[in-house]
């Protein structure tokens, strides 16, 4: 019953995925041809998706219709620079139709990443009204040992991150004005942090050394991952090796395992690890990750006691996903507590329209910058855009995060569209302006082959970030849970050990 339950749930949400995002790009392509009924051109088809056609329907002399490939979409305008590379040959006499003017041509292009654009200040306006969930803070909840933030004299749990190398910064995680984003994107051999640390009366400046190629990630993956696996597997980011906080408590423990021995309960709250207050319940993984024979002290918060327990960290007897040893080596497992007000802000639209150009802009201007971390690798297709929607749509916060995402997706997509690249709309509008300067267009037999390079172009970036999506998501997937055998030494614990105090 459980698994009818979860398929029919997998299935519900894909559907709704699917319905977002072909909303997209209906959208997008509407523009296209509200453009064209306007300024009188010859519409053929209105397909969503490319490829061979899969449903079709004629209406009012336009076919409208599905694609197999879930890329994007087209409006077939023969009296545009042809396109039968992507959609298909043309059933009109292209010859018996007028020529139409340069400004048309253009006028019909931007009309696309236009209404995409006015997509994203919809959603924009209803991230203001109705709130932005906010998934954390800028505050280092701890740091890994041995990782560049660690060193003496860096960065430590409870510090408050006000700016990354000169960027200001509101949260921890996300895709605008995020501590990992900036930290990842940067290209220095140094990150500067301005931080406020707790009982110091201002900010100061912190400078962690963390050249990219020099990291122990991005070593292991030059020299521990095979060919086959850099296929379908992404390189690593720049990392300094901070987490963000995060409130949770004991979702439960394995049987047998060290957290169960220890005594740990459903519903407990670690207070600190070690004698250091605890922002992040994960450092306690972490510890037992990086230092295996060391026992781990915690006090815990459960009901109105505290509590003392010292787990010794071992790895299961049974593992089946040895590189994800951390919740092996203790048996914790966490889960968020959920307020019942979650933190929201309200950001205007105008503003948070413009941190997502800027961001998206300074996204394109990093994959040309020599040395940069971020490249093609690292951009999502399809695949993974649906599958981000995909987990959007499993939060409680759902409905906000999707028009917050919908909000940097249609900016993303107008200022790719825009791009002077053939078979995109920034590429027609390009011609039409050599049209105007030149006083007549291109030669349709030199447009056609440069038009089909581009589509095959296209289609290997698409399979390349495919690849790759699917990879990440592959990767990500959690797998069967380790087994733990009784330690010898193990004592059995009582309900409520003879540690606790008021």
């Amino acid at each position: 019953m459980s698994f009818l339950f979860d398929a029919l749930k997998f299935i519900g949400i894909l559907f709704v995925v699917l319905l977002i995002f072909n909303f997209i790009i209906l959208v997008h392509e509407w523009g296209h041809f509200l453009a064209a009924r306007w300024r009188g051109l010859k519409i053929e088809k209105f397909q969503i998706w490319m490829g061979k056609t899969i449903w079709k329907k004629t209406y009012n002399g336009v076919q409208y219709g599905l694609g197999t490939i879930p890329i994007g979409g087209f409006v077939q305008l023969p009296q545009m620079s042809p396109m039968e590379a992507i959609e298909g040959r043309s059933g009109e006499n292209r010859e018996v139709l007028p020529p139409i003017k340069p400004i048309d041509k253009i006028i019909v292009a931007f009309a696309g990443p236009l209404f995409s654009f006015l997509l994203a200040v919809f959603f924009a306006c209803g991230v203001w009204i109705f709130g932005q969930p906010m998934p954390d803070e800028p505050v280092v909840g701890y740091t890994l040992p041995g990782m560049p933030a660690s060193q003496p004299g860096n960065l430590k749990a409870g510090d408050r991150i006000l700016e990354v190398d000169g960027e200001e910064v509101y949260r921890f995680t996300g895709l605008t004005h995020s501590v990992l984003w900036v930290v990842a994107s940067g290209s220095e051999e140094e990150v500067k942090f301005k931080i406020q640390r707790e009982g110091e009366a201002g900010p100061r400046e912190v400078i962690v050394k963390a050249p990219y190629k020099e990291g122990e990630l991005y070593k292991e993956w030059e020299n521990d991952t095979s060919w086959l696996q850099k296929l379908y597997k992404r390189p690593p980011l720049r990392k300094v090796g901070i987490a963000p906080p995060l409130e949770a408590q004991i979702k439960g423990t394995m049987e047998h395992s060290p957290a169960a021995e220890a005594g740990f309960q459903k519903g407990d709250i670690i207070l600190t690890v070690n004698g250091e207050k605890c922002y992040n319940p994960a450092l306690a993984w972490v510890l037992a990750e990086k230092f295996p024979d060391k026992p781990i002290v915690t006090t815990v918060k459960r009901g109105d006691k505290t509590v003392e327990l010292t787990m010794q960290p071992r790895m299961p007897e049974d593992d089946p996903r040895p590189e994800k040893a951390r919740i092996a080596l203790t048996g914790l497992e966490f889960e968020p507590i959920v307020r019942n007000e979650p933190l929201l802000i309200h950001p205007a639209p105008f503003q948070l329209i413009a941190d997502c150009f800027g961001n998206t802009v300074a996204t394109f201007q990093k994959l040309f910058t020599p040395g940069s971390p971020i490249g093609v690798s690292q951009m999502s297709g399809p695949v993974g855009i649906m599958n981000l929607y995909y987990n959007i749509l499993q939060n409680d916060q759902w409905w906000r995060l999707v028009m917050f995402f919908s909000v940097v997706l249609n900016i993303g997509l107008a200022i790719f569209n825009m791009l002077p690249f053939p078979v995109l709309d920034g590429g027609h509008i390009t011609m039409a302006v050599m049209e105007m300067v030149r006083g007549k267009p291109m030669n349709t037999r030199l447009l056609e082959f440069v038009q089909l390079l581009c589509v095959l172009g296209l289609l290997s970036f698409v399979l390349f970030v495919t690849l790759k999506d699917v990879g990440h998501i592959a990767e990500s997937g959690e797998g069967k849970l380790p087994k733990f055998k009784p330690s010898a030494e193990a004592v059995p614990s009582p309900a409520d050990p003879a540690a606790a105090n008021p």
